[in-house]
This record gives C-alpha cells, sequence and structure tokens, in this order.
C-alpha cells in the first residue's frame, strides 16, 4: 500500500516497490537501480548471483503494466559501471516498452556516452521538471527556490527503527526535509544511508508491502 503527500497542488505517491508515482501526469520516478553492479563483481571474481537485477527489472515491468504511466523518470545511477553484459538484459527491456518516453538525470555512476542512452531511447537530462515548480535531478539541490520542490536520488536513504528486545530493523525510506524528497534507491545490490531523524524532517519506511509513516521525535 503506497502513502500520498501533496506537493504545489501535485500528488505523490510513495509505492512499496520502492518507486514514486505522480498519477496526475502519468508519471513514475526511480533512483540508483545501478545495473550491471553484479556483473561488474563477478567480473572482479567476487560470486553475485544475477537474480536481483532480474527481480528489480520484473518490479518496474509490473509497475508499468498497472499504472498507466508515460514517462518513467530515472534519478541517476542507471548503471553501475562500464558496459557489461546486464545492458542488453536493460535493452531488451526498453525495447519491451516502446511507447513509454525514459529520461535519465545523469548521476556519479553515469559513465555510459550519451549516444548509447539516446540510441535506446533514453533522454539524458541534468536535471528534468516534472511540473513547472518540481524539479528531479540525481544529487540534491544545493539551493531550492521557495517556489520549488525537488525530487532526488544518490543518497540511497534508510532509518533505523527501535524494537522490542534491543532490536532494531534497518529499512529504506522516502525522507522528505524541507523542499527536498529523497527517494530509495530502487536496485535490490544497494547500502543504506542511515539519516538521523530531525526536527521537520518525514520518514516513510519502506516495510513489506507498505509505507508507513515514522515520527520518532514526536511523543
Amino acid at each position: 500500500m503506497g502513502k500520498t503527500i501533496q506537493i504545489l497542488g501535485t500528488s505523490l505517491v510513495m509505492l512499496p516497490e520502492r518507486a514514486l508515482l505522480l498519477p496526475d501526469q502519468d508519471t513514475l520516478i526511480i533512483a540508483d537501480w545501478h545495473l550491471g553492479k553484479a556483473a561488474h563483481f563477478r567480473k572482479a571474481g567476487i560470486f553475485m548471483p544475477a537474480l536481483p537485477t532480474d527481480k528489480d527489472t520484473m518490479r518496474l515491468q509490473s509497475l508499468l503494466d498497472n499504472h498507466p504511466i508515460r514517462t518513467v523518470v530515472l534519478l541517476g545511477d542507471l548503471f553501475h559501471s562500464d558496459l557489461n553484459s546486464e545492458w542488453l538484459a536493460f535493452e531488451r527491456f526498453r525495447r519491451a516498452n516502446p511507447t513509454t518516453h525514459f529520461v535519465l538525470t545523469r548521476g556519479n555512476h553515469d559513465v555510459l556516452p550519451d549516444d548509447l542512452l539516446e540510441k535506446n531511447s533514453v533522454e539524458v537530462r541534468a536535471s528534468y521538471p516534472v511540473t513547472p515548480y518540481i524539479v528531479c535531478t540525481h544529487h540534491p539541490m544545493e539551493q531550492v527556490m521557495a517556489s520549488q520542490f525537488n525530487i532526488a536520488g544518490h543518497v540511497h536513504p534508510g532509518c533505523l527503527i527501535p524494537a522490542k528486545g534491543r532490536q532494531s530493523y534497518r529499512l529504506p525510506c522516502f525522507y522528505r526535509h524541507q523542499r527536498t524528497l529523497l527517494l530509495p534507491a530502487f536496485g535490490a545490490l544497494t547500502g543504506l544511508y542511515l539519516l538521523q531523524p530531525i526536527r521537520g524532517a518525514h520518514i516513510y519506511p519502506v516495510a513489506g508491502n507498505e509505507v508507513l509513516e515514522w515520527k520518532p521525535l514526536e511523543s
């Protein structure tokens, strides 16, 4: 079950698939897929099954099949490394969705040449406005104008939720503070950067098939 917030007159639906849906814009946003990471590790002699990457692709395909999505915005770090065999799987996925517009806001891991991306109908941008006031980037914007809102990736946000018996849960999360919303990493082979709760922040952990709202600083 997703959780909806309203930002500058726009509905943003945070999905448990670690994606953000803008239903009025027919747009889906994901961050930090890191395709090719498994093959990159295998090339370095580290055993890594391809299954997580396959599951990521199936998860995205399911979202495209179940929502009327015209545009997919990839918030950087689409591909983890230099070209490897996992790129062929992305090409097949792209051919299976020929009418969907894909936009990549280039990230620090995106070293593949623009012409290869554009050959596969992936538009490459530094930033992408999904509305006149909501701007997508890979890195969080250092300064966000009072009339704007920034949706960003790069951080791989996570939270540590205390539980009974001195246990705790490490969960990916959507993290909103002031005029910025950080998206959890979409790829399964990504770590978490644990963000501390601060006053004014809104934390939305992804727990299984639900997106929750965690308010640790409220008594």
